[in-house]
């Protein structure tokens, strides 16, 4: 199969002697060194484009040839602010995965279980930021035959307590439910699709005891995401990478982007739309060059339920359009080098119009046998597509590590 990054060699496949060629290139992308940690795709900005084990939760259906391994990772961390956001409140912070093939490299069967400090880190179902709480996230799945199925549910909880009287100010809680299927079409192509749906549930409430504003319960079903990407050897040492999504987030919450409405509620209605084509050319084992280009629409509608407007109702459409070079090098056997450099046009339908970006990020990796330590810098102190829905986008210096282990 195709493999723009590390991971695990291609899985046998029934192939003639005609389309060999395709699986020798599939089989030197596996030999990329380390593992697309989330350290590595931060400084390759390599997204969906790369397979990687980063985003093992994101795409289930390839969970099995990424698993045997663990890491540990720092989060993205401001060098002046740390793990928080302006206003002190937590952006992000440390997580921990683990995958594995219970029974045995051979098994058909693959596990995996993370835990993120930040519920936000681990979203790819939402438009805006969650409240300060953690994530949990398990996934199981199977072969069959040419077809990987895998299922995985993530349970959140955030909440915010009064100085006051140590009261929640705030409570959320969500739990998504996704299905990944990964279908091999060849030993020079597959196909990768998968989906999500989540239950929401937020309430706020003023300070004092009784509270002398309670939203009670705002609960939704409404928000889901699906995806599929493919990864195709096109040619000797090119192989493609065609991505599209479509996203709906639908609940009611005191909860916007990175702001908590504090005496309010309100109704976010939001639509996501990601196409997106991505070249990784590998001219040797060592050695990685990737070029994607990518459109995002984006449509989120807020309106006002109860509580101060706060310039309420608003509507944000932003489209982007952009374009990410990425380069990888391999030095010796114990470090290897890694930036990309991207350029990204924001149109804004309000009055603040459009600009064009420029983010650049780098990184390094040191290679100790099974084990393994990506570091890396850059310039998107939010991913996408919140950092486009926030009042300022603009990039500014964060830093990334991960140590990981293969078993």
């Amino acid at each position: 199969m195709p493999r723009c990054t590390a991971g695990a060699p291609p899985r046998p496949f029934p192939m003639s002697t005609t389309i060999a060629a395709a699986a020798l290139l599939l089989g030197a992308c596996a030999a990329l060194p380390a593992r697309a940690t989330p350290a590595r795709v931060f400084a390759l900005g390599g997204g969906d484009y790369l397979e990687d084990t980063s985003a093992l939760f994101r795409w289930p259906g390839s969970a099995r040839d990424d698993a045997g391994w663990w890491s540990v990772d720092a989060g993205r961390i401001d060098p002046e602010d740390g793990w928080t956001a302006p206003g002190a409140w937590p952006r992000t912070g440390p997580a921990a995965a683990f995958a594995w093939t219970p029974g045995g490299q051979d098994s058909p069967w693959v596990a995996a279980f993370a835990v993120h400090a930040r519920a936000a880190d681990s979203d790819h179902v939402g438009l805006h930021r969650d409240g300060p709480g953690a994530s949990f996230t398990w996934l199981a799945g199977r072969r069959l035959g040419p077809l990987d199925v895998a299922a995985t549910w993530r349970s959140a909880y955030g909440g915010l307590s009064s100085d006051a009287d140590a009261r929640d100010e705030f409570e959320h809680h969500r739990d998504d439910f996704g299905l990944g299927a990964r279908f091999d079409l060849s030993p020079g192509a597959y196909v990768d699709v998968a989906g999500d749906m989540r239950r929401e549930r937020n309430r706020a409430l003023a300070q004092g005891d009784p509270g002398a504003w309670d939203t009670g319960n705002l609960a939704s079903n409404r928000s889901w995401s699906v995806r599929a990407r493919a990864f195709i050897a096109v040619r000797e040492r090119l192989v493609l990478a065609p991505v599209a999504e479509i996203l709906r987030e639908d609940y009611a919450g005191p909860v916007e982007n990175e702001t908590w409405r504090q005496d309010t509620a309100s109704t976010h209605n939001g639509r996501l739309h990601r196409l997106g084509l991505g070249l990784c050319w590998l001219p040797d084992p060592d050695r990685l060059v990737a070029l994607t280009i990518e459109r995002l629409d984006i449509d989120n509608r807020h309106a006002l339920i109860v509580g101060n407007e706060l310039g309420l109702p608003r509507h944000d459409d932003v489209t982007t359009g952009s374009l990410r070079l990425a380069a990888e090098q391999r030095l010796n056997w114990w470090l290897s080098l890694r930036a990309s450099l991207a350029w990204t046009r924001a149109t804004y339908a309000d009055i603040r119009g459009g600009a064009g970006q420029v983010d650049a990020a780098g990184g390094a990796a040191l290679h100790l046998g099974v084990w393994g330590l990506d570091v890396a810098a850059g310039s998107e102190p939010l991913p996408e597509p919140w950092r486009w829905l926030s009042l300022d986008p603009k990039p500014g210096l964060v830093l990334r590590a991960t140590l990981h282990r293969d078993f």
